[in-house]
Order: C-alpha cells, then sequence, then structure tokens
C-alpha cells in the first residue's frame, strides 16, 4: 500500500483525473435537470413600513418642532422604538391575512399567507418593519406584498389609534430564492468529485499488487536488482503461440 501523502494524493488524482471530470459532469447536469425541471420555483418579493407614535409625527410637524426636538429624541423615540415589537406583532395576528386573502381574490388561504409570509423588525434600533412574501409566482409575491402594505396602516389603528405608520418601500419585482440552480449544481459536482476521489483511493489502498518495476521502488526502499521474466509468455513465443496462427 502507498503512503498517504498530499504527494500520493495528488498524482492519485492527475492519474484517475478523467474519472473525477466525469463523475462531477454526471453530478452537475443531474442537478441542473433536476433544479430547472423537477422542482418547482419560489419567488421572494420585499416591502417594509416605517412605524412611529402618534407624538413623533404630530411634534415634527408642529411649529414648535425646534425647540421640542431634544424631547422627541428622548422620549418620543424611544417610545416608537419599544411600540415597534408591538406592531410587528400586531401585523403577525390572522385577521390581517384574512383581509389580505378577501382584497386578492381568496386565490390563497390565510394560512397559506401566514406560512409563506415574514413580518419582521429590520433591526431592534430602527423603526422600520420589513414584510416579505414567498410563492410560486413572481406576480403574485409582489401584489401580496403590496396589498398587504396598503392594508397595515388601517389595521394597525384598529389596534393602537395613536400610532402611525406609512409604506416606505414598495415591491416591484421579486427574486428568485428556490432552486438556486448555479450553486447547486457547482456543489453537486464538486460532491461527485470527491466521491469519486473517494472510491478511487479506496481500491487503489486495498490493491496491494506489484504493477511493475516503478511500483516496486516506489513502495520500498530497496534497490532493484532485475525482475523475473514471466516464463510462461516466454515459452509460447518461443513456440510460436503467437503471429502465425498455430496452437
Amino acid at each position: 500500500m502507498n503512503n498517504i501523502s498530499l504527494s500520493y494524493l495528488v498524482k492519485l488524482a492527475l492519474k484517475k483525473l478523467w474519472f473525477l471530470l466525469l463523475a462531477a459532469a454526471v453530478f452537475g447536469v443531474c442537478t441542473f435537470c433536476y433544479c430547472n425541471f423537477l422542482t418547482k420555483p419560489v419567488y421572494k418579493a420585499y416591502g417594509s413600513l416605517l412605524v412611529t407614535n402618534g407624538a413623533l409625527i404630530s411634534n415634527s410637524t408642529s411649529s414648535a418642532y425646534q425647540s421640542s426636538s431634544s424631547k422627541i429624541a428622548g422620549t418620543d423615540i424611544v417610545a416608537s422604538l419599544n411600540l415597534a415589537d408591538t406592531i410587528k406583532d400586531i401585523l403577525n395576528t390572522p385577521d390581517i391575512f384574512k383581509d389580505l386573502s378577501e382584497a386578492t381574490g381568496g386565490k390563497y388561504s390565510y394560512r397559506e399567507l401566514m406560512s409563506s409570509s415574514t413580518v419582521a423588525r429590520r433591526s431592534d434600533t430602527t423603526l422600520f418593519i420589513d414584510i416579505s412574501f414567498s410563492t410560486g409566482s413572481r406576480q403574485d409575491s409582489v401584489e401580496l406584498v403590496n396589498t398587504f402594505l396598503e392594508l397595515a396602516p388601517a389595521y394597525i389603528s384598529k389596534s393602537l389609534p395613536d400610532s402611525n405608520s406609512s409604506i416606505t418601500t414598495t415591491a416591484d419585482a421579486a427574486v428568485k430564492t428556490y432552486p438556486r440552480t448555479a450553486f447547486s449544481t457547482l456543489t453537486a459536482a464538486l460532491i461527485g468529485a470527491v466521491v469519486a476521489f473517494v472510491i478511487v483511493f479506496i481500491v487503489d489502498s486495498t490493491d496491494h499488487a506489484l504493477k511493475g518495476d516503478k511500483d516496486f521502488t516506489e513502495n520500498f526502499s530497496i534497490p532493484l536488482l532485475g525482475t523475473v521474466p514471466d516464463f510462461a509468455e516466454t515459452q509460447m513465443y518461443s513456440k510460436g503461440g503467437y503471429g502465425n496462427g498455430s496452437k
């Protein structure tokens, strides 16, 4: 058995390079075909809301805004940040998804809409709430996000009359999130090459036969004085067993 070293592994890989490339190609092509012809794509659209408490909006539009800006920064913004989590929870309740289902013609049930949506704060230090919907249609994903954004302000006001919310980003496109064809194909090709190399390594490691002078010198630090010929083959040649058609 060959000593396992980096040079040995590299030589083994180069020796069986054709097999590794073939395995990588087979795995990659199969994965590409699966992603493009056998899977249902998923498209996600995004939108966002800005939510605040009522005092922040009214103060910012009043004539006394300049003199009270420190109070706004110290109290109203903090209150709005605390309110954002409550508004996020309100937007995750079933009733708004029931309204959304009706507004979009009942194509999706409210349970399907809830499971395909994400309503979350962008971070703990911002007043933005991001909304996304994932469906099998680009158009449906965009429509669901924009309709949800239209319904959200009035829905929030029912529970929190003093709050204020406004649409900051509407959805104009949906991105494909599944399957990730290019990434999956490259990953499968790499896995195929690795699997093929493992097979080659196992086969080579369990093969203890010496296949010639070079194989002997690579495995043993003993001088090679000579080789013994195959007498059976030599005898067949001497009797004319090859080349003249005799038996």
